[in-house]
């Protein structure tokens, strides 16, 4: 399989993300809010549907979620800086992804709840220690993800944990119990870090089989504490994403604070209100916003050979 070729950040601007220290400080904030939030968690909660919908997992299933693929992503880590290899079993490609997110789920619901939520918080604990004593040399070390474009740096897979842990999930585990997404428990300068992340995962995500000749960059601009300016650049050969400026983004999406970059990552922003709103503001070629969920999707399926292909953000 050919990989899409990936320019990474410099290392100044990659250490603010990914260096070793900031991964295993911020996996241990990441595990102290969902420890406090586990801790003072009613019975109740366990099982309630979270606000997002019935298409939604449950809290118990939530969390069973993330130690099976939190945990998955761990042994990979580990197997890697082993050198040995590690082989996601049932993800044979891209678009098992769902079934083998059922299947890890429906493993752990057996497991009471008092060994799961241990289990979770043991791998970000075990994640943590990883990352501290992470050299550089083990950093650049590559595993395999059918998932992802191309292999993926260790340190690369311990930040796509936290992104994962600490704001994918955090809105839809925290509605079950009556109280606020847990990211907002988290600092702006994390907050900051982990829209680094999401660009990590956006290159790491983009489906040059759907895209095809499309080159454009897109720019994440944040007002407020924690904000800043990101970008993705797309293109047949290259993917480039990093923190800063740009000259001639093929789109600008302007949001109001990190707090709407955070509803909109744990789906809980509406588009038009927030366009209404000027919570979100949209500058340059609009068209390429509306396939962005396609383009960087983990299993949507290209289009037809008969189908147009995509035209939107040329450059």
């Amino acid at each position: 399989m050919q990989h899409t070729p990936i320019a990474p950040m410099d290392e100044e601007k990659r250490s603010a993300a990914l260096y070793p220290a900031t991964l295993a400080g911020d996996l241990h904030e990441v595990r102290r809010i969902y420890g406090e939030f586990l801790a003072g968690l009613r019975e109740e909660a366990w099982d309630k549907p979270p606000q997002g919908g019935p298409e939604e997992w449950r809290l118990h299933e939530t969390i069973a979620h993330q130690c099976a693929l939190n945990g998955a992503g761990l042994e990979s880590v580990k197997h890697t800086l082993r050198g040995e290899h590690y082989m996601f079993v049932g993800l044979d490609d891209r678009y098992r992804f769902d079934a083998y997110n059922r299947k890890g789920i429906d493993e752990h619901l057996g497991i009471p709840r008092s060994e799961l939520c241990a289990e979770f918080l043991g791998i970000l604990d075990q994640a943590a220690s990883i990352a501290s004593d992470l050299r550089p040399d083990q950093a650049e070390l590559t595993a395999q993800m059918p998932i992802y474009n191309r292999p993926v740096r260790i340190d690369e897979v311990l930040s796509i944990i936290i992104f994962h842990a600490g704001l994918v999930h955090t809105a839809q585990v925290a509605e079950p119990a009556g109280q606020p997404p847990l990211w907002t428990r988290l600092s702006p300068e994390f907050h900051h870090r982990v829209i680094t992340r999401t660009m990590l995962a956006f290159s790491l995500l983009y489906r040059r089989d759907i895209g095809g000749a499309l080159r454009a960059t897109i720019v994440f601009r944040v007002d407020g504490p924690g904000g800043g300016d990101w970008f993705v650049q797309v293109s047949p050969d290259l993917l480039v994403f990093g923190e800063g400026a740009v000259e001639r983004p093929s789109l600008v999406i302007h949001l109001r604070d990190t707090a709407v970059f955070c509803q909109m990552l744990t789906g809980r922003f509406r588009l038009a209100a927030g366009l209404i709103s000027r919570k979100m503001k949209l500058r340059g070629d609009r068209r390429l916003f509306m396939p962005m969920n396609t383009l960087f999707s983990v299993d949507a399926r290209p289009r037809v050979a008969h189908q147009e292909p995509l035209q939107v953000g040329r450059a």
